[in-house]
């Protein structure tokens, strides 16, 4: 069979053909970038998700020289924890972290050589180097192990681990079975002799190598004998008592106060009772012959029994001195009920207390009559106008007996005329002239 003969297209075909085969090659060429773009977008995504922190990470224990780990195992857990913490993408970034966790000769290294800006893998090789177990590091720690003793107040445990510490820095090259053996010899040889023989007696028949350490410890705790407990005894020594005298009688009584009952007592505190209103010297507590006797009613003197209409009286008792009383002075006081505070007495104030030696401030008594002129007026030259009287009998104007007189005349004059004395032509008038 002849195969059919070829279709002839026109030439719009043929353009409508060559563009669609354009735009699949363009397509094509697309998502081949698409998807090298989320190639990368998904490693990038992982390498992410490794250095991400996704859980708390333990941070180690800060190295010192004098730590039983050594230096190299030591970077190992360092950079465990730098690889979960801060990932492994800039391990450079590592050595800036490692400072903080150094501690004595070491850290001080550290920062003599600017470790943070130094690479991680330098900065290891430069410090093991420099701190490597040397014979005179050695040395070192061999000497505190042959002098290793027992401090004061130090308990035992402590003292198997600093054995158990310095031995291993002693002792470097020694494999585990023989530091085993050289640490249960150090402890025994440097515990009290007390604990050395119970625990003499207590492992006599145990190989020492097959104890473990811990349990030689433990013995040792269990054995050693406590400390006695010291028992002090307390001399109680004779206190020294302090005498003092107090104040006599009348010098207590003679308190100046110009107010009834305020100020009498002078305002401090009693350095004994602390209480105030007085001082020491004169304190009822230390002194009792100051404190004032009581009566048979079991009252103070002269205060009598409040509860006693008599001695308390009402508004028309003349002891009380009310409104309707005559006798008394017209108060709502008492004086009977009031206490003087100069002699502790009552009855009377303090101002007005007959036993207290102070100054006579009372004003002289006034009687409300014309006293006498005193000697400074005769010696005044004053005299009347109208009589001439001086000295003693100087009198004013008005109480002269010549004008008095003289008045009573034009009185009596202008009564009888009538009329008004000015206009009497008949009437002699008054005059001055003497």
């Amino acid at each position: 069979m002849a195969p059919p003969p070829p279709i002839e297209m026109d030439a719009a075909t043929k353009a409508m053909f060559d563009i669609l085969t354009q735009n699949m090659t363009q397509m094509r060429l697309a998502n081949e970038a698409q998807a090298a773009r989320m190639e990368k977008f998904t490693e990038e995504l992982a390498l992410s998700r490794d250095n991400k922190l996704r859980f708390k990470v333990i941070e180690p224990v800060k190295y010192s020289l004098d730590s039983t780990l050594k230096l190299q195992d030591y970077f190992v857990t360092f950079e465990i924890f730098c690889a979960t913490q801060y990932g492994n993408a800039n391990k450079d970034a590592w050595s800036a972290a490692l400072g903080k966790f150094l501690e004595g000769d070491i850290s001080q290294a550290y920062i003599g050589l600017e470790g943070g800006s130094m690479p991680w893998e330098d900065l290891k090789t430069t410090l093991a180097a420099r701190f490597a177990d040397t014979a005179q590091r050695t040395n070192k720690f061999l000497n505190l192990f042959n002098n290793l003793v027992q401090e004061s107040n130090e308990s035992l445990l402590n003292l198997s681990m600093k054995v158990e510490r310095i031995a291993k820095q002693a002792y470097p090259t020694f494999n585990q079975l023989n530091l085993d053996i050289l640490i249960k010899n150090k402890f025994l040889a440097v515990v009290p002799t007390e604990v050395f023989d119970s625990l003499n007696i207590a492992l006599l028949d145990r190989d020492l190598a097959t104890v473990p350490f811990e349990k030689i410890v433990s013995l040792a705790e269990k054995v050693q004998k406590t400390t006695p407990k010291t028992v002090i005894v307390e001399v109680a020594k004779a206190a020294s008592t302090v005498v003092v005298e107090s104040d006599p009688v009348a010098n207590v009584q003679a308190t100046i106060s110009l107010r009834p009952n305020s100020g009498a007592v002078p305002r401090t505190n009693c350095t004994h009772c602390n209480k105030p209103g007085h001082t020491q010297t004169s304190c009822w507590a230390l002194h009792p012959n100051l404190k004032p006797a009581r009566n048979n009613n079991g009252n103070f003197r002269g205060r009598g029994n409040f509860n006693s209409n008599n001695n308390r009286g009402s508004y028309n008792n003349n002891n009380r001195g009310g409104w309707n009383s005559n006798s008394g002075p017209q108060s709502n006081q008492s004086g009977v009920g009031r206490k003087c505070y100069a002699c502790n007495d009552f009855g009377h104030l303090a101002n007005v207390c007959p036993t207290r030696n102070r100054y006579n401030n009372t004003p002289p008594p006034s009687s409300f009559q014309i006293r006498a002129p005193s000697a400074t007026v005769f010696t005044l030259d004053k005299h009347c106008g109208a009589c001439g009287a001086r000295g003693s009998d100087f009198h004013f104007f008005n109480s002269c007996p010549y004008v008095v007189e003289q008045q009573a005349q034009l009185a009596s004059a202008a009564a009888a005329n009538n009329t008004n004395p000015s206009n009497n032509t008949n009437t002699t008038p008054f005059s001055l002239n003497m």
